[in-house]
């Protein structure tokens, strides 16, 4: 039986405020142990072998907002799948897929998304280090300038990773069929390198293949799933 369009509008604003609510709520709790998070943050750039001393603010107020940015974009960045799929199941009805289809697709998700974080400040010290080393002198790194692009990064990573579950609904759907991967697997590879080419921080070829590479195992891995559900 379907919704009036306003039972609908309802149901949409309810998911909204419980998003945002949780939002907030994590951000109180990230605010409170922001040093544990911001070690994270840090220590591409320690690997790295950049002394955290060195990182300066401009302005008296760049303290507080940097602070401030950081701990609504850590939470929203942590919150995200959650977020996700309390939106989700707004629009699971237009996606005729059944419920366990629906969790595996959340499960597997959640799983590349947090993986995708984890790898990009994981390898991101390699990127940097390579930025660092194109400087002959010692340089001074705006806070600002380093948290927004580490945490870029992470998100990028993040969102970048879910394109075997892309291609795993895509499978299951017939929209792309299974043999345009199989007989074409050194394009789809190129292709992940391009990605990974946009993707990464730099274009040194370490940090590309660190990405490419894993990224390649689990689109098979997609696809090896899709034809053991045949």
């Amino acid at each position: 039986m379907k919704k009036p369009f306003f039972d609908h509008l309802k149901e949409l604003n309810t998911r909204f405020f419980v998003s945002i609510s949780g939002l907030i709520l994590f951000s109180i709790i990230v605010y409170i142990n922001y040093s544990y998070f911001l070690d994270f943050l840090i220590s591409p750039l320690k690997e790295a072998g950049y002394s955290v001393e060195n990182i300066f603010a401009i302005t008296i107020y760049e303290g507080f907002q940097v602070k401030i940015s950081n701990v609504i974009l850590i939470s929203l960045s942590l919150l995200f799948p959650l977020i996700l799929i309390n939106l989700g199941f707004f629009i699971k009805p237009a996606l005729n897929i059944s419920s366990l289809s629906f969790y595996l697709y959340f499960i597997f998700f959640t799983f590349l998304y947090y993986f995708g974080i984890y790898s990009a400040l994981t390898i991101s010290h390699v990127g940097i280090e390579f930025l660092l080393s194109f400087n002959e002198n010692e340089i001074l790194l705006r806070s600002q300038n380093y948290f927004q692009f580490i945490i870029r990064i992470a998100l990028l990573f993040g969102i970048s990773f879910q394109f075997p579950l892309l291609i795993l609904f895509l499978l299951n759907k017939n929209i792309i069929k299974v043999h345009f991967f199989t007989e074409n697997r050194s394009e789809l590879f190129i292709f992940i390198l391009i990605i990974s080419a946009v993707i990464t921080p730099t274009g040194d070829p370490i940090t590309l293949f660190v990405f490419a590479i894993p990224m390649y195992l689990l689109v098979e891995i997609m696809i090896y799933l899709h034809k053991k559900t045949k």
